[in-house]
């Protein structure tokens, strides 16, 4: 059957063109849903397409249907529609090697490493190796039984192919997941005499190495990157284990020398100039920067050292002027956030605010995050902050962040009503969360005698958020302004052990003082203040106490 174009089905009793294959007719109820599939493709609607051949692919005793559903799944990155279709398409074809590997793939990647096991043994069969190690990417997730058919799958084809590096590597990394060192160096060791450049061989010998402690766990790679001059990916992987072994220095050699036989390289270039920056070497990574900007690789990350780099030279025009080209990316906030301070430190109010219309008219998706910034950038000046965060307000009026954000400004300021409005205006939209729930409930604690309401507000927060340090140490705090000192030092207890905070010392301390235990108050205050000294909740606890000065 041929399935790229539709054909009607032949009858029977027609003769066969002389030198054309015949046609397999296609059953008549699966006419309509192929032709649908055919649409469905034309219209680049690759799910329904997709769904029609796989159904019928299954349906049908067909090869070139499955392999045409199989090469679809795989285009669209359908995981388990595409381990199917491999399977399907062994059963079908079950000399088509090919087939076995990509049915040995997907099911490994669809977490099935025990049948992924078996298409690789008919693979093997049929002459197609595959990655036999790929399958053990999630060994350590399995349970007990199924590690144990994995394990034992794998020595079957070890067995079966002694000489085959693949499935050698493969129970070499199974012997160090058991932490057999001495057997998995024997199992890698005759690959590293076979295939002394294979790259995953001299990676896992280097790795047993280190596992076991060695004085010398580079040796062997360093003398195979010198045998192997011109291989720039061994070169690279030993370059990254240094790296990742905190060694920058001899990193940064290796990149070096890569870097001089392609000097182009983005992945090489950005890699050079982190690990430059690392060790503090700024005017070199600060001309790798500059290169990739020059290449138009990386240029978020790359306008973020510049910045970092020229502030820390207090060229503050230059930073501001990088940190402002750093476009969304994981470098972004932190950037802006620089940005800002530099503003704080030399310029006012109107520079701020400037700069930050700027950054909302180049970077629009992230306006959002920028009035936040903003907002917190202006705290040193009065009203400004507040100002900002209605801007955002109106930009964006239902912002938890910004809401919550404006409710703590008017926590600061004194205006409870205008506070209690925004944090209830996030609960009107989410009744559940959490956090808004338990500062509202600690700022009733606080500022009002609504103590009984706080603490409604704070068990609703702690039935969200099981165990977390900051609502226990509220709800402890609202339990003693309510006089149940015994539930309250149970809470402030678990808080201070979870997160031993001045602030959550503060509280527990006057717990204790409150019931006679000042020996014990002091203490805990004693140790919060070694954190943060002159913490001023303790200090005004000692003060309205009347306790002595620690």
């Amino acid at each position: 059957m041929v399935v790229d174009v539709i054909a009607p089905a032949v009858s029977p009793d027609v003769t066969e063109v002389q030198g054309e294959p015949a046609e397999t007719p296609i059953p008549t109820a699966s006419l309509l849903p192929l032709l649908q599939a055919e649409f469905a493709l034309r219209l680049r609607d690759f799910d329904q397409g997709l769904a029609l051949l796989t159904e019928q692919a299954m349906t049908l005793t067909d090869p070139a249907l499955a392999r045409r559903a199989l090469r679809l799944a795989e285009f669209v990155n359908d995981n388990d529609r595409a381990s199917m279709m491999a399977v399907r398409l062994v059963e079908l074809d079950p000399k088509d090697g090919a087939a076995a590997s990509a049915a040995s793939g997907w099911l490994a990647r669809t977490g099935r490493p025990v049948e992924s096991l078996y298409y690789a043994g008919i693979a093997y069969e049929l002459g197609h190796p595959v990655n036999v190690a790929a399958h053990l990417g999630s060994y350590e997730q399995l349970d007990g039984d199924a590690q144990a058919a994995v394990a034992e799958a794998i020595r079957a084809l070890a067995t079966r192919w002694p000489e085959d590096d693949q499935i050698a590597i493969a129970a070499s990394l199974l012997a160090r997941l058991g932490k057999d060192w001495k057997l998995a160096e024997s199992l890698i060791r005759p690959v590293l005499e076979r295939s002394p450049e294979d790259i995953r061989a001299v990676m896992l010998w280097t790795q047993l190495m280190i596992d076991q402690s060695s004085e010398s766990p580079f040796t062997l790679i360093a003398k195979t990157v010198a045998a192997y001059p011109d291989n720039q990916e061994l070169r690279l992987q030993y370059a990254r284990l240094l790296g990742s072994e905190r060694d920058y220095a001899s990193a940064q050699q290796q990149f070096s020398i890569l870097l001089e036989r392609d000097p182009d390289n983005s992945e090489l270039l950005s890699t050079a100039a982190l690990l430059d920056f690392e060790l503090e070497y700024f005017d070199a990574a600060l001309q790798k920067f500059q290169q990739l900007i020059t290449l138009e690789a990386r240029l978020d990350e790359a306008n973020y050292y510049i910045g970092r780099i020229e502030m820390g030279r207090d060229r503050y025009p230059e930073a501001i002027e990088a940190f402002a080209a750093v476009g969304p990316s994981r470098e972004f906030r932190d950037a802006k956030a620089r940005a800002s301070q530099l503003l704080i430190e030399t310029a006012f109010a109107n520079d701020i605010k400037a700069f930050f219309d700027e950054q909302r008219r180049a970077y629009p998706s992230a306006a959002e995050q920028l009035f936040l910034l903003e907002a917190d950038s202006l705290r040193d000046w009065t009203g400004e902050s507040l100002k900002a965060y209605d801007r955002g307000l109106t930009a964006f009026p239902q912002s938890f962040s910004l809401l919550y954000g404006r409710a703590m400004v008017h926590e600061s300021e004194g205006e409870l009503g205008a506070m209690e409005n925004d944090l209830r205006s996030i609960l009107v939209q989410d009744p559940n969360h959490a956090a808004t729930l338990n500062a509202l409930g600690y700022t009733l604690t606080n500022r009002t005698q609504r103590y009984e309401e706080a603490a409604d507000l704070i068990e609703r927060a702690l039935s969200l958020s099981p165990g977390d340090p900051a609502i226990l140490d509220s709800l402890g705090w609202v339990y003693y302004k309510l006089g149940q000192y015994a539930q309250s030092e149970v809470l402030l207890r678990q808080a201070h052990n979870a997160f031993p905070d001045p602030e959550v010392a503060a509280h527990l301390g006057e717990v204790l003082w409150m019931q006679g235990r000042q020996v014990e108050a002091r203490d805990i205050w004693r140790d919060g203040l070694s954190r943060v000294p002159a913490h001023p909740i303790i200090l005004e606890a000692l003060e309205r106490l009347g306790a002595d000065p620690l």
